[in-house]
């Protein structure tokens, strides 16, 4: 029971905008309702951020490998790319110093 419980409060909160505000907030409902006890609370609301925490994380790393991606299908010059180009350049100028 616990774990469906826990499954849809996830599913309602809209894990990716839980602050611990509102995860507070909502155990303290749960409480009052009598479906969570005091002593539960705390934990369902370290869990919850934890998840939440978690959530986020990997919603971050699929947003970046979609970004990625349309980078290389773009063909754009990426950051990193500009930083070993100037390396390189900077290296040529520094061997024609050295010529001339």
């Amino acid at each position: 029971m616990a774990d469906f419980f826990e499954k849809g409060l996830y599913f309602g909160l809209g894990i990716l905008t839980v602050t611990k505000e509102k995860a507070e907030k909502l155990i303290a409902d749960l409480v009052d309702k009598g479906k969570l006890t005091q002593d539960e609370s705390a934990k369902a609301i370290k869990d919850l951020l934890a998840k939440a925490e978690e959530e986020k994380k990997a919603f971050g790393q699929k947003v970046d490998g979609a970004i990625e991606g349309a980078v290389r299908k773009l063909n754009l010059v990426t950051q990193k790319d500009l930083q070993e180009i100037n390396k390189k350049l900077d290296k040529v100028l520094k061997n024609q110093k050295i010529q001339e």
